[in-house]
């Protein structure tokens, strides 16, 4: 009963940004307008393209048009390659994933350990240094990052490709632009929660009864810290998507946030809204996955919830 509940508030969630994002999108204007210059083409050939793309009737009517759509599994035409939209942006996911994975991997490596050694010397110079770095990665901006990479490995070292794909050496610099700054965000995450780990009575019985620190830190510590960032990290990891948009473009690499750039600089209503789908969709998956991952790991979460 409680998993189909939650089923219900994702798929209500889902609808209400689907039908925001579908105002948003077409509250700025005529699209087809927007596409196409109306000097170049007759009013004739413009109603044309309204219909094809499926811009005709009220705002109202195009909504429940594209959800009759929507679960039939049709999401509209792309107006950039008159492909089928849903295609166009499948075929970058594999990018994007790649990119987010390796992303993700870099975050974990980097933000687990300094964040526990920073926590686990509070208040020392290793701590100030660990959060000096943190704050600074946190303020940098990814454009500014990847510009950096850049100069160094392309420019001066020569070393890696400043754009494209194909390679290995591709995905490096845009891998550390976005991991490297989520795991400046991560860091600050670990270290809290290490530190209220650190403070629990547990860990204060483990000392006492004389068990070495590191058994400490593996027994109580650990699983203690895991609960506040197993809720965190699978956000940090879908705003990944989101810095992709930036990175992407800098880097020159084909996954979704690159076509998220190119879709509203030339109005592809049809692309945008199945991108903002699947993004929506993930991350109200994550949320979910996360709901219940967290009821595992603290059963008391779950009891309080059944009372």
């Amino acid at each position: 009963m409680m998993l189909l509940s939650r089923l219900l508030r994702a798929a209500i969630s889902l609808l209400v940004i689907v039908t925001l994002v579908f105002v948003a999108l077409r509250a700025t204007g005529d699209p087809i307008l927007a596409m196409f210059n109306p000097d170049d083409y007759t009013k004739e050939a413009l109603d044309a393209f309204r219909r094809q793309y499926g811009y005709t009737g009220t705002i109202f009517e195009q909504y429940l048009s594209y959800i009759a759509n929507v679960v039939q599994g049709h999401f509209g035409v792309s107006s950039m390659s008159s492909r089928d939209a849903l295609s166009v942006v499948l075929e970058r996911v594999p990018a994007t994933l790649q990119l987010v994975g390796w992303s993700a991997l870099i975050m974990f490596s980097v933000g687990i350990p300094l964040g526990s050694i920073a926590a686990l010397n509070a208040g020392g110079r290793l701590d100030r240094l660990v959060m000096a770095g943190s704050t600074a990665g946190f303020a940098l901006p990814n454009f500014v990052l990847g510009l950096a990479l850049i100069l160094l490995f392309s420019v001066f070292l020569h070393w890696l490709p400043s754009n494209g794909s194909g390679t290995w050496q591709h995905l490096v610099m845009p891998v550390l632009t976005i991991g490297l700054a989520k795991a400046a965000i991560f860091t600050r995450f670990v270290r809290s929660a290490v530190l209220d780990a650190l403070k629990l009575s547990c860990v204060t019985s483990a000392r006492a009864r004389g068990l070495e620190e590191s058994q400490i830190f593996v027994r109580h510590v650990i699983p203690n810290a895991m609960l506040p960032l197993v809720t965190i990290a699978p956000l940090l990891v879908g705003a990944m998507v989101s810095a992709g948009s930036v990175v992407e473009s800098v880097f020159g690499w084909p996954g979704i946030g690159r076509l998220i750039v190119d879709s509203v600089a030339q109005r592809d209503l049809a692309v945008l809204q199945v991108i903002i789908m699947l993004v929506a969709a993930l991350m109200i998956l994550t949320n979910l996955i996360v709901d219940l991952a967290y009821s595992r790991l603290d059963p008391r979460t779950a009891l309080a919830r059944s009372h």
